[in-house]
């Protein structure tokens, strides 16, 4: 219980978290945050050494843990995180599984969200009930629509391979339902999971006692990783400061250094999100919660798998020279339960790019109310549209193949695909890390709006001129085989 000893100890005002905060130069809820998290290793192992032999007690353990880090944030403010999980179990107990305790459940939490959000988000960046009751919006949605899906399965109606993996055959029992909503290891900042693995987990069905060593190797890397990005983080906000693209000074410097810097904050400041899911997926694997089944390595040896709750791929994400590297890459879990819950359920629009655009508007929504957020995700539709439909019209052409074929012209390419993608960026991530429209507008000016010149009128614009001129100029395209 070192969460409700640390919060006594703040009440009385005996708490180090305040001096600790000052000393390293950040907030006392963002240290909280940061120790939260990191507890979770511990929990895990405490888990396999004193609770995991008594099954009875699994679930209260997590429940404990959880609602104990809950506490030492948050406070008595820790019960709204409660509500909505009694509502759900309440609508399923007395509705049942189906398409209307689904539209409830989703009706409720995001309201619910939308007015916490509106009681407590500010300018800053917010660090208040909100952040965990965001995670869990989420889970519960897909918990609802899980089991609407079991109740599809049980009378026999088709689902695709992913529904059914997630389908639930039963309801949970109010003890399932909290122990996976307080879950240690990622009530706080995510990443979701489905239901479904959480009570495999707990059920024994993951080879836990076998692969012990396999995990546990893994589970360490990824702390490793995980603090690495966090000092990276601390190190790149320093130099590529938020603060400065707001001031006069920025102003003076020329306009390619502007982008250039701007791009590189954004850069870093997703580290801050990266550190944090990489210890959070380290305790999910160290609890043994991310097993994936197997692969085969090169040499024919079987292998456990245990990315089951990755939300960050490193290397693609690194190594990203177009927007969809950074969609496939970033906060994958989020994104999953996107395309899996919001956008495929949109399939009875007809129209492919309008599912994105309310999939896009849902996760805006989802991350708040001020405007940042709905141009960063408009941002993101109007790039995603700009190179679905650019990609394929030079792709077929023989001079983009032979500029990639070339030693020299392909590192080139490279390169200035890298840099694009870094400076805008820059210009997708600035209103959501600034939120106000006065704030991220004003980035916007110093920038001279290039965001909206290159990709608003590529429709309407560039996308028939380029057309044109790829007719006019005789390019060749490439044959099919």
């Amino acid at each position: 219980m070192w969460g409700i000893f640390l919060y006594i100890l703040d009440l009385v005002g005996l708490s180090p978290i305040p001096f600790l905060a000052e000393l390293i130069g950040t907030t006392a809820p963002a240290l909280k945050l940061l120790i939260s998290i990191l507890m979770g290793y511990p929990i895990a192992i405490l888990y396999h050494h004193h609770i995991k032999d008594f099954f009875d007690y699994r679930n209260i353990y997590f429940i404990v843990c959880g609602v104990d880090m809950a506490f030492f944030n948050f406070g008595i403010s820790m019960y709204h995180n409660m509500i909505p999980a009694i509502v759900i179990y309440m609508t399923t107990k007395f509705l049942g599984a189906g398409k209307m305790n689904a539209v409830i459940t989703f009706v409720f939490n995001m309201g619910y969200l939308l007015i916490g959000y509106i009681v407590t988000e500010s300018e800053d960046y917010d660090i208040t009930w909100t952040m965990p009751h965001c995670v869990l919006t989420l889970k519960l949605m897909a918990l609802s629509f899980d089991l609407w899906d079991g109740k599809k399965m049980i009378k026999g109606e088709t689902l695709s391979e992913n529904n059914k993996k997630t389908a639930l055959l039963r309801a949970p029992s109010f003890v399932e339902l909290i122990g996976f909503v307080y879950f240690p290891a990622c009530f706080l900042v995510g990443p979701i999971f489905s239901f479904r693995r959480y009570i495999d987990f707990v059920m024994d069905k993951f080879p836990v006692e076998k692969e012990a060593k396999v995990y546990e190797k893994q589970a360490l890397r990824r702390l490793l990783q995980g603090l690495g990005y966090l000092i990276a983080f601390q190190v790149g906000v320093y130099v590529f400061n938020v603060k400065y693209m707001l001031s006069d000074d920025f102003w003076e410097t020329s306009i390619f250094y502007r982008h250039f810097y701007c791009g590189m904050w954004a850069h870093f400041a997703l580290y801050k999100y990266i550190s944090c899911w990489l210890l959070t997926e380290a305790s999910c694997i160290r609890f043994g919660m991310s097993y994936n089944g197997v692969e085969t390595t090169p040499e024919g040896k079987t292998i456990s798998k245990w990315d089951g709750c990755n939300n960050i791929k490193l290397l693609r994400f690194e190594g990203a020279t177009k927007f969809q590297h950074y969609i496939d890459s970033f906060n994958c879990n989020t994104n999953h339960f996107a395309a899996e819950y919001i956008y495929k359920r949109l399939k009875f629009l007809g129209n492919r790019n309008l599912s994105q655009f309310f999939t896009l508007l849902f996760l805006a929504l989802w991350h708040g109310t001020r405007s940042g957020y709905y141009m960063t995700f408009f941002n993101e539709f109007l790039i995603m549209l700009m190179e679905k439909e650019l990609e394929p019209i030079i792709s077929k052409t023989e001079l983009y193949n032979k500029l990639w074929s070339h030693n020299v012209t392909k590192y080139m390419l490279y390169g200035l695909l890298k840099m694009y993608t870094i400076v805008f960026m820059g210009w997708s991530l600035a209103p959501f890390d600034l939120k106000a429209f006065s704030k991220w507008w004003g980035v916007y000016s110093s920038l001279y709006y290039s965001g909206f010149v290159l990709f608003l009128p590529w429709a309407i614009l560039y996308k028939p001129l380029l057309k044109m001129a790829i007719k006019a100029s005789g390019v060749r395209r490439v044959r099919a085989d």
